[in-house]
């Protein structure tokens, strides 16, 4: 497992001068600096528990930076930004199907190798990169992200970054800008949705679900966990998972080639960085039959929010006992015992969470080339190397019911 060293860097400074104002923006490396703040907004995501885990077992080649932003008056925001080796040719390997113009794209995305700089959190869905204090206007806090990135790529170590990528938002942030030289340089991206749904506080457990669903949904519930009769579920404490690290991470290797276009691959020890660094907060569980692993899952607890996270399965056995539906009804089992108002899906195989009742919510995400004169290549580069994203809502619950 990957330590990092925690000493804290020499931060970098600039200041901004908005509409009158002044911000400043304070640049530095680590989670452990003094300039990153005890508490920043609410979510898991952005706690030093979350980020230092990160640090613990980052994905290969990831670096971390954070800029503090501060107004008159002290601390208005955070940023996070990872920096990761992008060769999109990574991504379109297992999706070669014997067509020529999978081949074609396979071969010209293999040529390309990038040095992505990312506001935002690529191992998550959400707005988790990000945070800012309620009173900061969404107009000023979109500017402030923007200097920001322009700043950094003029500094030095940041020169040789190839794509920008700023993800994710539940709306434009561009819309209140529309004529700035920095919605300019922004190309929108389309990307899945975040399948989300919405928990019914009468539900109590998985049999209260059930009961609610129509009865065609219903029945092919009740037949995947009639399916999975005789596996065993259980939940890994630290010292678990760090000993079977290894087949988790197999597993988890057999699923993400599945999953368009992978910025990372998570290291071993991650599972056991989250676990450690958390606790209570995040879960790890393991099916296994007569006694070998075939699949795991893993959520955040994140507020009222459950957030459902990597998780893996052997292909082999997963029809048998339908483990990916099963693992489904696990998270809503868990979701509705424990009062969460939300269970996160993330945005991989949106049919068969839509099927379970979670709904698409778009979200925003935007890239530029730093270099002009290769900017407007990117939203032709990113249509034709993007994976297929049409997919069929499903819905399981009757029409008019108050959810």
């Amino acid at each position: 497992m990957h330590t990092s060293v925690l000493a804290p860097s020499t931060p970098t400074k600039t200041t901004f001068n908005i509409d009158g104002l002044e911000y400043s923006a304070i640049l530095f490396e680590s989670w452990a600096d003094p300039l990153f703040p005890e508490v920043v907004g609410t979510s898991i995501f952005l706690s030093k528990a979350y980020q230092s885990a990160l640090a613990t077992a980052p994905p290969e080649g990831m670096k971390f930076y954070y800029v503090r932003l501060e107004g008159k008056d002290g601390l208005i925001g955070m940023l996070c930004f990872q920096i990761e080796d992008f060769n999109p040719g990574d991504s379109l390997k297992n999706q070669v199907n014997g067509k020529w113009i999978s081949h074609v794209k396979y071969k010209l995305a293999s040529m390309i190798n990038l040095k992505v700089l990312c506001l935002g959190n690529t191992l998550v869905t959400g707005d988790y990169g990000f945070c800012f204090k309620e009173e900061v206007p969404k107009k000023l806090r979109t500017v402030l992200m923007m200097e920001t990135i322009d700043w950094m790529l003029s500094l030095k170590q940041f020169r040789h970054i190839g794509l920008v990528f700023v993800k994710d938002f539940y709306e434009d942030i561009f819309k209140e800008i529309p004529d700035s030289p920095h919605c300019k340089k922004y190309h929108f991206i389309d990307t899945q949705p975040s399948m989300i749904l919405d928990v019914d506080k009468d539900w109590k457990n998985l049999d209260g679900y059930l009961d609610s669903l129509k009865s065609k949904y219903r029945v092919r519930a009740k037949k995947a966990i009639s399916s999975a009769l005789g596996i065993e579920r259980v939940e890994l404490q630290a010292d678990d998972i760090e000993a079977m690290e290894d087949q988790l991470h197999d597993l988890y290797l057999k699923v993400v080639d599945d999953v368009g276009f992978n910025l990372f691959i998570l290291p071993v020890g991650y599972f056991t960085a989250l676990k450690r660094k958390l606790g209570d907060k995040f879960h790890l569980w393991i099916y296994k039959d007569q006694g070998e692993l075939i699949s795991f899952f893993t959520v955040f607890e994140d507020g009222d929010i459950l957030d459902a996270h990597f998780l893996g399965y052997d292909p082999e056995v997963n029809h048998k006992h339908k483990l990916y539906l099963n693992m489904l009804l696990a998270m809503i089992d868990f979701a509705s015992a424990h009062g969460f108002t939300q269970l996160q899906l993330s945005r991989t195989a949106t049919e068969i969470k839509s099927s379970v009742g979670a709904e698409g919510v778009p979200m925003w995400a935007y890239m530029r080339a730093p270099k002009r004169r290769y900017n407007w290549l990117i939203p032709k580069v990113y249509s034709f190397f993007k994976p297929d994203l049409d997919w069929v809502p499903r819905s399981p619950f009757p029409e008019g019911k108050d959810r």
